[in-house]
């Protein structure tokens, strides 16, 4: 199996285990403040990937303190999403992410120095095209949910931004550290992070601890393990097999698994719109993977 074809395998999955992180972050977030919700999925997810992390015997120097300060970057991207959904819609925090490809390009030829083929430009906004189809056209039915708030929408966007450049830095990484000890010193970071950013949230008020249910829980357990564990692992492998361009597709194919998801498990229908989309995304994956 070639490099590129496992690349495809990897988003594939990936976009399929993280289908539901928008409408499921979004419930959660009903229910927790935003920094004591990252804070609980974080903290999960290091105790799962903790003894991956050690069997690595990583070796802390100059390098390591590097990777440490590279994660910064994903956890402002974190740090902004978790506070721009909390009052935008979910499907709109999904929609914003899908300009991710674009942005990628961008900052790998400013940062790597790595030009993009006029034709993959092209097959990239073939899928900025779908995924419009998929997001979109089910939206006009409800015009009420594609505005979102404007304040939400601009923290969301700034998150992206952040999320963007991580994916072109890390691959540099890459040729010293594996996918799990990338993403497991992140996960460290952001849970030491979110802890002290979700003290003032405790203080203020802490009654909501006395008020989660079961499905809160299994929300966080879904963010952690499925979304925040295996999502960035398999972003990072990714991102070896196939580069950050590649990668980042994951967005153009995550609206589509989320409508999926939907519809098998709250039977909402899908529409048009989604057909169309899934197929004009799932072409822009294809063409620009094995495109020279």
């Amino acid at each position: 199996m070639s490099d590129k074809t496992k690349a495809i395998f990897v988003i594939l999955l990936a976009s399929i285990i993280s289908g539901a992180t928008t409408t499921v972050s979004k419930f959660a977030l009903l229910k927790i403040p935003p920094f004591s919700f990252s804070f609980l999925r974080f903290l999960v997810a290091s105790i799962v990937i903790l003894p991956f992390f050690l069997k690595s015997k990583v070796k802390i120097d100059r390098n390591f303190t590097s990777l440490l300060a590279l994660s910064v970057l994903p956890i402002v991207n974190v740090a902004f999403y978790v506070l721009g959904q909390k009052t935008t819609t979910a499907s709109i925090g999904q929609l914003l992410y899908s300009g991710t490809p674009i942005l990628v390009s961008i900052f790998s030829y400013f940062i790597l120095k790595k030009n993009v083929a006029i034709k993959k430009w092209f097959f990239v906004l073939l899928g900025l095209v779908g995924v419009s189809f998929a997001i979109l056209l089910p939206l006009i039915e409800k015009k009420s949910l594609y505005s979102g708030d404007l304040g939400g929408n601009a923290l969301i966007s700034i998150g992206v931004i952040f999320w963007s450049i991580y994916n072109v830095l890390s691959k540099k990484y890459q040729q010293r550290y594996s996918p799990i000890v990338i993403t497991a010193t992140f996960i460290f970071c952001a849970t030491a992070i979110f802890f002290f950013l979700s003290l003032p949230e405790f203080i203020q008020n802490h009654t909501w601890l006395n008020n989660l249910k079961p499905a809160s829980i299994l929300a966080v357990i879904y963010l952690a393990v499925g979304t925040t564990l295996l999502g960035y692992v398999l972003n990072q492998y990714a991102i070896k097999f196939g580069g950050p361009l590649l990668a980042s597709l994951t967005f153009y194919l995550l609206p589509v698994f989320a409508y999926l998801s939907a519809f098998i498990l709250l039977g909402e229908r899908i529409t048009t719109g989604l057909i169309i989309g899934t197929i004009l995304v799932f072409i822009s994956v294809a063409l620009t993977t094995y495109s020279k």
